[in-house]
């Protein structure tokens, strides 16, 4: 049995993969690409410890989850590094107020979600809304320093904080900090729309869980 070593084990160490299969089994990958360079149909399997009982990472708590989806399916606007230190993501840069309470998010460009939606600032306005107005999602209490959350234009978003928080943008590296399409009705327990380096494929209850490729990412592309 071999768990997920790390939250970005498709986005960052198997950057190579076309495919990723996250089995429920044991681990293990096609054999090696040419030396001239990776191979971008290569499959890599990882066997799972716990298996999540859905889809829905607003709602279902869980480490499986939160290392299977977060910086492969789902993004936030900040990624936490391999340093634990916090590196732009769906935000290219961020000021911070001298007095520590206003964050200004420029958001990055030509982001689409997986369905072909392009991202907005309304979108991060009403993901992080959604979170913090609703006490049954993973975050809720977290990102209760929120004050508001304003999107100055379609590429711009403010967000102020009724008290000067250090934590504030690691907490938006988790769940609480996913950005979702305002205007998607999938049923996220069982299918998901991100804009993340890989699609979700397929997912067999019990068995697997499979990720494509996203050839359409805004950011470096697995496999190239």
């Amino acid at each position: 049995m071999v768990s997920l070593p790390s939250r970005r084990i498709a986005a960052g160490s198997v950057l190579a993969a076309g495919a990723l299969v996250l089995a429920g089994c044991s681990g293990s990958t096609s054999p090696s690409a040419p030396s001239g360079g990776p191979d971008p149909d290569a499959t890599l399997t990882v066997g799972l410890v716990l298996e999540p009982t859905n889809l829905d990472i607003r709602h279902t708590s869980g480490a499986a989850l939160e290392q299977a989806l977060i910086e492969n399916i789902y993004e936030g606007l900040v990624s936490r590094g391999d340093d634990a230190g916090v590196e732009p993501a769906l935000a290219s840069d961020w000021q911070v107020s001298d007095d520590g309470l206003t964050y200004t998010f420029d958001l990055q460009d030509g982001v689409t979600f997986h369905d072909g939606s392009a991202l907005t600032a309304d979108d991060v306005v009403a993901s992080l809304d959604a979170v913090r107005s609703d006490e049954s999602t993973i975050g809720y209490a977290d990102l209760q320093v929120i004050d508001t959350v304003t999107a100055v234009d379609d590429a711009t978003v403010e967000v102020t904080l009724a008290e000067p928080n250090q934590n504030f943008l690691f907490t938006l590296t988790g769940p609480a900090g996913v950005i979702l399409d305002s205007e998607d009705e999938t049923d996220l327990a069982t299918a998901a729309n991100g804009t993340g380096p890989f699609t979700l494929a397929s997912w067999s209850q019990g068995d697997s869980i499979t990720f494509e490729r996203n050839d359409d990412y805004w950011g470096e592309k697995a496999g190239v």
